[in-house]
């Protein structure tokens, strides 16, 4: 038996086929990207290794307490915003000793917890007026933050400068095939973490761990608060 089309019917089967597939593909972008998934696009890969560096001190909300709700809400309310990352109880009871980094974006606050090893074992802590001294952007920035700029003005017991003192070796997203005009959400220590669409990011190896992590890139091109080492 012999059947036959019409142009219409091949156009509409056509049309009802893309309109099934396409919201699948739109959902594989919603994807978390795993941690076993970045180690095999890394194995598979290779990319280049880049050298960074920390340029300037830092300012730090040091972590005393073993819950959120220690860390006051001025700190506590933008945290993890930038990247989308939640951070639970159990997370900051783990970092106690470590600090929350209050870096300020362009347009507002970027707080992050450092894991505790990383700091230990990588950052030094220095006085505030080393942090006025040397990064002087950021100071100027906290006026988008004005509670945290008080505790700054306070030299509130709580806050620390720390300086990254070693290089961290980054490997860029788009050298293990995400491609930079795409968003792409990866599973990290503390959870989750979001690379915008239309920009590169960094994974970091985090030994303490045993899991990757990313910084989002910079204005100037580099991962956000990095130079390249000499």
């Amino acid at each position: 038996m012999t059947y036959s089309f019409s142009f219409g019917e091949t156009l509409a089967a056509g049309l009802l086929a893309f309109a099934v597939s396409a919201p699948l593909a739109a959902s594989a972008q919603d994807d978390v990207q795993s941690q076993a998934e970045l180690t095999a696009r890394v194995e598979k890969h290779a990319p280049a290794k880049e050298l960074y560096i920390k340029d300037r001190p830092i300012l730090g909300w040091k972590i005393t307490g073993d819950t959120l709700a220690d860390l006051p809400e001025a700190i506590r309310g933008p945290l993890g915003s930038v990247d989308s990352t939640s951070y639970d109880d159990a997370y900051i009871a783990k970092n106690v000793g470590s600090v929350v980094a209050l870096q300020m974006s362009k347009t507002g606050p970027d707080f992050y917890v450092i894991g505790k090893e990383t700091f230990t074992s990588k950052y030094e802590m220095v006085g505030l007026e080393e942090v006025a001294a040397k990064n002087t952007r950021l100071v100027k920035r906290l006026d988008m933050a004005p509670e945290v700029l008080a505790l700054f003005n306070a030299k509130d017991a709580g806050l620390t400068g720390a300086l990254k003192t070693v290089p961290v070796e980054m490997v860029r997203m788009s050298a293990i095939g995400y491609a930079p005009a795409a968003e792409v959400i990866i599973q990290s220590p503390w959870g989750t973490q979001t690379k915008p669409a239309d920009q590169d990011g960094f994974l970091v190896f985090d030994s303490g761990e045993n899991q990757y992590y990313m910084v989002n890139q910079g204005a100037d091109g580099n991962p956000s608060s990095y130079v390249p080492a000499k």
